[in-house]
């Protein structure tokens, strides 16, 4: 990796609360946010203890001031009312500089930050001092890594991701951790929690998961700013000495210019799609390469038939059975459900069409918050009986179990990084109506799959992440109704039996494993000549 990150432009993009809210991106405020940093972003961010640029900055003196202390002591004494309080400055210089290497560095811990001077000089103290200060230091600081060279770390994987997240992003580091045991390279999960809003109950990959990776091959699954978050959070020894993979997902067909400079975090990209690699291209300087994911079905629920499993989730009988599932966190926006229920309802008008003969299933993630858009279809469903909401997490079989107990999935999606619901559905033989455009379309191109037509639009303001002037497809009702409506009245509408094997955790496996075999090679052969 590149040490030469802005670590503190990356923290304000990582935190909207520090940049609006405190007002910190300003330039005005540059000061305030540094002492932020030392007095609270220390203790949320390891990177900061190593840090290059921000050890440098904080070591600086303070020429345009007349009170003599270095960077670091003026934001811990800006910081620190009740330190200003007592020490006015620059009367009581002397006091303030007694306070900060006993008690401030007591409190604080802001040893990692000190030059080496002032390290030389608080290891000098006359007792007690001395003493409680080592103390404390040695209470704060983490025992220090020992480096290992990527010529002497074994082959093999440690993949970095939501072990546990029951969201597709996490469903992506489980499968890619599958796929590599399929392959049969050694491999580790170490796992990173997404937040706690996210429910972290999939324990299929428990046993796989460690505290860290010690192989040579780090592939970060998770998106390029979770990556970010990553680093900035744990600190840079997990990227030490490896080759660093961001396997990262994006919906949008501009990569963010925010997140340029997160590519200095890895050696190489892997996308799961040509639109992602489009995104990505004009701006990455690093390999690039696409490497769809694995998607299998092995994991199902089981019921010994279609009618008990419909039963199981009250759905009726004999219906012609259309589903979507989707999470309210990955943007009701960009999911575009309305689209669904809108085509629906156009296909199949009530009076023409019972909910013994049609139904259209959205199951989604119980949501955490209100959301207005979700509350306006859920009070549609409640007066039209064919709609079906299941507004659970279920785990993950019986969401394919779900899938499967159905005849159609829909997705009327504005854009999609890869689109894993779609592929699931066709490995369960489901036939797919989807929108022609984005990640889908590399694997929806077969007679199982229907693709909508569209028109490109621009975002609103805010309507996704880094919206500005970035454009998504706007789907044509109409014609996804008209599908709806081919799909039920076809006489032969009944699901195919095709595995497709370009899904396989074999298949993704082995393209996998060729790759990093390249790479090892290719990096043992250049270190070794040195």
């Amino acid at each position: 990796m590149n040490g030469n990150i802005d670590l503190r432009t990356l923290i304000l993009n990582l935190r909207p609360d520090l940049r609006e809210k405190l007002g910190f991106a300003r330039a005005e405020n540059a000061d305030a946010f540094l002492a932020w940093l030392v007095t609270n972003g220390v203790k949320e961010y390891k990177s900061l203890h190593d840090d290059p640029g921000f050890l440098s900055a904080l070591q600086a003196p303070l020429n345009r001031r007349d009170h003599g202390l270095t960077q670091l002591q003026y934001l811990v004494w800006l910081a620190r009312p009740d330190v200003q309080s007592i020490f006015s400055l620059p009367d009581q210089k002397v006091a303030f500089f007694q306070w900060f290497y006993t008690h401030g560095l007591e409190e604080h811990g802001y040893w990692p930050l000190l030059s080496k001077q002032e390290k030389q000089y608080v290891l000098n103290l006359p007792e007690p001092w001395r003493s409680r200060i080592q103390t404390a230091i040695l209470q704060k600081l983490e025992p220090a890594e020992s480096r290992i060279p990527f010529t002497q770390r074994p082959f093999g994987v440690n993949v970095v991701g939501y072990a546990f997240g029951q969201l597709g992003i996490g469903e992506d580091a489980r499968m890619a951790a599958r796929s590599l045991l399929a392959a049969k390279v050694p491999m580790t999960i170490v796992n990173f929690p997404p937040g706690s809003d996210i429910p972290q109950n999939d324990q299929s990959m428990a046993a796989h998961v460690s505290e860290d990776g010690q192989f040579a091959f780090n592939i970060f699954c998770m998106t390029a700013e979770e990556n970010g978050r990553y680093y900035a959070e744990r600190g840079r020894s997990q990227f030490l000495d490896r080759y660093n993979i961001g396997y990262w997902p994006w919906e949008l067909s501009r990569w963010p210019a925010e997140w340029e400079m997160l590519l200095d975090l890895v050696d190489e990209v892997w996308v799961s799609t040509q639109h992602t690699y489009n995104a990505l291209a004009p701006v990455c300087s690093k390999p690039l390469h696409v490497m769809p994911m694995a998607v299998e079905s092995g994991s199902i629920r089981r019921f010994t038939s279609r009618k008990q499993a419909r039963k199981h989730f009250c759905l009726p009988e004999r219906a012609k059975l259309f589903c979507f599932s989707f999470d309210l966190k990955s943007s009701i926006d960009r999911k575009n459900p309305q689209a669904c229920v809108d085509a629906f309802l156009d296909a199949f008008p009530k009076e023409n069409f019972s909910s013994e003969t049609v139904g259209l299933v959205i199951k989604i993630h119980k949501p955490t918050k209100p959301n207005r858009t979700w509350k306006q279809l859920k009070q549609l469903a409640a007066v039209d009986k064919r709609i079906h909401i299941i507004e659970n997490t279920l785990p993950r079989p019986d969401i394919l179990a779900l899938y499967k107990a159905c005849d159609c999935f829909i997705s009327l999606h504005r854009a999609e990084g890869f689109g894993r619901g779609l592929a699931e559905a066709l490995q369960l033989g489901l036939h797919v109506i989807a929108t022609g455009y984005s990640g889908n379309v590399d694997f929806c191109q077969s007679p199982h799959a229907d693709l909508v037509n569209y028109r490109l639009i621009k975002l609103k303001k805010r309507q996704y992440p880094h919206s500005e002037g970035q454009v998504w497809a706007d789907p044509d009702i109409n014609h996804a109704a008209e599908l709806m409506r081919r799909f039920v009245l076809k006489k032969h509408a009944n699901r195919h039996h095709h595995a497709w094997p370009e899904f396989s955790a074999v298949a993704v496996g082995q393209r996998y494993k060729t790759r990093l075999e390249t790479i090892y090679n290719e990096q043992i052969r250049t270190l070794t000549d040195r």
